[in-house]
């Protein structure tokens, strides 16, 4: 009797458990940069794209900085200044070329929340270059956002199966009143 309620229940959630552990993976696909900055290093007209804004704490985001002028074969490195209130050392991290493009790829990971400099040092063949922005780091979630989502969803379980118990007792209602003899 209630084995196929138990059956019914068991695969919402199982396929709402899917579907919410694959969300986070879609949302985190977009096609281009989460943030950009122009910025004009010494003699260089640069874009500076992060791949999460703002970043969080102890993650890796990935940095390409774009010059204006195709042709340009930059080399350079990243700094990351803590900025005031923000108890931390500055860390580097070394831009390397992608392809043929100019494109100079990085990461940056801050361990620390608050406010960050990030300034990007470029060396080239008309001299070296500086630019820097502020940025602010944000703190990771409480809870891991399928969880949050699991959370919040589970009371439709709950009233999927009501629903399903009282479509299920009505049926029977309208049976004993369609044959009052049972």
């Amino acid at each position: 009797m209630y084995g196929k309620s138990v059956l019914l229940i068991a695969w919402c959630l199982a396929l709402t458990l899917i579907a919410f552990c694959m969300l986070p993976a879609v949302a985190r696909a977009s096609s281009g940069p989460a943030h950009t900055e122009t910025l004009m290093a010494g003699p260089y007209l640069i874009d500076v794209n992060l791949y999460q804004y703002p970043p969080q704490t102890d993650q890796s985001d990935e940095v390409t900085v774009v010059p204006q002028q195709s042709n340009l074969h930059l080399s350079g490195l990243i700094l990351m200044e803590p900025g005031l209130g923000t108890d931390a050392v500055e860390l580097r991290s070394p831009l390397s070329p992608s392809g043929q493009s100019g494109t100079l790829v990085g990461s940056i990971r801050m361990p620390v929340r608050g406010a960050w400099n990030i300034v990007i040092q470029l060396n080239g063949t008309r001299g070296a270059g500086q630019a820097s922005f502020p940025i602010v780091v944000a703190a990771p979630g409480a809870i891991p956002i399928w969880l949050g989502w699991l959370i919040a969803l589970t009371p439709l379980l709950g009233i999927a199966w009501l629903v399903w118990h009282q479509r299920r007792y009505r049926k029977k209602l309208l049976a004993r009143v369609a044959n009052p003899q049972a």
